[in-house]
């Protein structure tokens, strides 16, 4: 995936392009991104740090075409082309996925363990509307267990 979206096509073909710097900014988000993130609510807690720093630098290098530098800060650019970091986004994506997932009539509502007893739940000294799960490692627990111990 990395090799094939940006080690490949972006450069050699935008990047001699002589396009605006917006053009290929709006090409990014668009198309780029799209693939880079794709399906990330399910498979960003299964990241290693590596594998999410790759990802970083993937977009990083995009920015520096982009913008037409050799160097640059990476929250520089950020900020100049208005973009979160590709961490930020998928963390935004994922509590906005479980919100979702949280309304009954969502087909995934199912999924979720059954809500807690009210009066279960004013006793506790962190109430939760679900049970959290006890899992034995952080590295291979599903989205609905990360969810559930992260954004209730």
């Amino acid at each position: 995936m990395c090799k094939s979206c940006i080690q490949i096509i972006f450069p050699k073909i935008l990047k001699c392009s002589g396009l605006p710097s917006t053009d290929l900014l709006c090409f990014y988000k668009s198309v780029i991104r799209s693939v880079i993130e794709y399906g990330c609510v399910v498979w960003h807690n299964n990241l290693t740090t590596a594998q999410s720093d790759r990802l970083e630098a993937l977009q990083k290098r995009a920015l520096r075409i982009i913008l037409h530098l050799i160097t640059l800060l990476y929250n520089t650019a950020l900020a100049h082309c208005e973009i979160d970091s590709l961490k930020l986004r998928r963390n935004t994506f994922q509590k906005k996925f479980f919100k979702q997932i949280c309304h009954t009539e969502n087909c995934l509502h199912d999924l979720l363990p059954p809500k807690r007893d009210p009066s279960v739940s004013l006793r506790l000294r962190h109430p939760t509307i679900y049970p959290i799960p006890k899992v034995r490692t952080n590295r291979y627990c599903s989205f609905i267990n990360h969810a559930l111990q992260k954004y209730q």
